[in-house]
């Protein structure tokens, strides 16, 4: 078997969920007897090639321009280096994983699978904020958007298999993207159970992090970004009485960043709550764990929840809004762990009812034992074995 992945990114070269998707498929494939390929662009211009756990990276320079140029030149490039893989014959699926790579895709004819992680124009739109008052450039995005529609649109229509991460994603898809030709198959996502796991002391990695007993600790791992609701957190947490000796950290990066510092300010939380940036993944997994819960309140379009999985692999309770795949992760633990999406007055009812002891969360163990039997990256790896054995070509 021969697995040929184009991809915007690959973890940890490049954080984000997607990434890490297809970081830890693509390792276990290889693992499993598999000639495995990534192929992304690299971050600067020295883009050697690699082999790291099996799998074979293959860079090429990130562009750096107008939109567009970097769209022709990267998919280019890519093209470029999926020939050097492939003028050995062997038996191949290419995988595509992001529509962003629709010119290249179509040089490899119909027999490519898509692996479907979310709508490129409508993410794109949230990612710009929607309320600004510029009447052009607000024209320019929704062309922008437009327009990537119709190359997802396309991408996924010449595909000879789509897989995607939820249930969600398969009822949206038609849609999004009506019609879509081709079978579309939910394989899920899953967690790494040995790297995500809970603290072995958990009070003495706490107090490692300056955490008191008395301290509760609500995390939130997300891309800083408006579809993520931690605006809406912030707000809700100002509701939270003080004497709780409830704290909320936030970890990530993205284009809200300053944004949430002002709002921080605003609402003089600046004692309380705290953004940490970017957290390695080994400092990530003890964060997980030595927090009391986790928190994802994003407003739309969110395909599986990663770190959702990754907080209850740790041990930790995780609430979540309604939106998009969170309840398929949530639901089937606890539906008390569900708040209404886009409601900042029910997101602060939740968080005193919790810190109140109103609402139970479930314990370490029960969120352990779930992750264990409902999120082993055996049900993803499969369905792209079985997809090579209905699509691959050579």
């Amino acid at each position: 078997m021969r697995f040929v992945f184009l991809t915007l990114g690959y973890h940890p070269d490049k954080p984000g969920g997607a990434y890490r998707y297809v970081a830890e498929v693509a390792e276990r494939l290889a693992q499993s007897g598999a000639e495995v390929y990534a192929i992304y662009p690299g971050e600067s211009r020295r883009c050697e090639d690699e082999e790291r756990v099996g799998v074979n990276l293959r860079r090429f320079p990130d562009a750096h321009g107008f939109f567009a140029a970097n769209w022709f030149a990267e998919n280019r490039l890519a093209g470029k280096r999926v020939r050097e893989i492939t003028n050995r014959p062997q038996k191949t699926l290419f995988v595509v994983c992001h529509a962003f790579f629709g010119r290249s895709a179509a040089s490899l004819g119909s027999r490519y699978a898509s692996l479907f992680t979310g709508p490129w124009g409508q993410e794109f739109l949230f990612s710009r904020g929607g309320g600004t008052d510029r009447t052009f450039k607000r024209a320019l995005e929704k062309l922008i958007a437009h327009r990537m529609a119709f190359v997802e649109r396309r991408t996924l229509q010449q595909s000879a298999i789509i897989l995607t991460i939820s249930n969600y994603y398969v009822h949206e898809l038609p849609r999004w993207h009506a019609p879509i030709v081709p079978p579309v198959r939910m394989i899920s996502g899953g967690v790494n159970l040995q790297r995500f796991c809970p603290p072995s002391n958990r009070q003495a990695v706490r107090a490692k992090w300056g955490l008191s007993p008395r301290d509760f600790l609500l995390l939130s791992v997300r891309r800083l970004d408006p579809r993520m609701g931690l605006a809406m957190l912030v707000r809700a947490f100002r509701q939270v009485p003080d004497k709780t000796g409830a704290q909320l950290w936030i970890a990530g990066t993205g284009s809200q960043h300053d944004a949430l510092v002002r709002l921080i300010h605003e609402t003089q939380q600046q004692e309380r709550i705290r953004l940490l940036g970017f957290v390695p993944e080994n400092q990530l997994t003890e964060l997980y764990g030595v927090a009391d819960c986790t928190i994802a309140p994003s407003l739309a379009l969110e395909g599986f929840g990663l770190v959702l999985v990754e907080s209850l692999a740790c041990g930790t309770p995780a609430l979540g809004a309604d939106s998009g795949a969170i309840s398929e992760v949530l639901k089937p633990l606890d539906p008390a762990l569900l708040f209404l999406s886009n409601s900042e007055a029910e997101l602060a009812s939740v968080l005193i009812d919790r810190l109140s002891n109103r609402l139970k969360l479930p314990s370490r163990e029960s969120c352990r034992r779930y992750s264990e039997l409902h999120f082993s990256w055996d049900r993803p790896v499969r369905g792209f074995q079985t997809a090579f054995e209905e699509v691959a070509t050579g």
